[in-house]
């Protein structure tokens, strides 16, 4: 469970831009999606900048963002040679802006993580911080 906490904190914690940022001093798009919004996978994790292998049940969990400001992942592990889905996660995202998302998990004894999130194409890149350490986790649009 604290892998699907991670990878939404990872995760799996964010929203829509629903504010514009240039007190409306040009024209532009006030309700542009978040790029946070999508579907994605997993590709690289690393701890304390350590690169952990991942195995084939890791390329089945994938992170879901909807612009509702919500979001739901998978976490999967091996059993008896195959991936068995070991649980689901969801919970509320909110972009506090400058790279910073707060992602609160709805699980009562989960708590609340704000994570450093960006953006180069269809790669995300989330780095997250705790009692353990540096977290970082390399996802994919699927």
């Amino acid at each position: 469970m604290k892998k699907i906490i991670l990878l939404f904190a990872a995760i799996s914690t964010i929203m829509i831009s629903c504010k514009s940022d240039d007190d409306g001093a040009g024209p532009g798009p006030v309700d542009m999606q978040d790029p946070f919004v999508g579907t994605w996978k997993i590709t690289q994790e690393f701890e304390n900048g350590v690169e952990i292998a991942l195995d084939a049940c890791d390329a089945e969990d994938t992170l879901t963002v909807t612009s509702d400001q919500k979001f739901s992942g998978t976490s999967h592990d091996l059993e008896n040679g195959t991936c068995t889905l070991q649980g689901t996660l969801t919970g509320g995202w909110e972009n506090l802006g400058n790279n910073i998302y707060k992602i609160t998990p709805d699980l009562s004894e989960a708590e609340e993580i704000q994570a450093t999130i960006t953006f180069s194409g269809n790669t995300m890149t989330i780095v997250t911080n705790d009692e353990d350490g540096e977290l970082k986790e390399i996802l994919t649009r699927s």
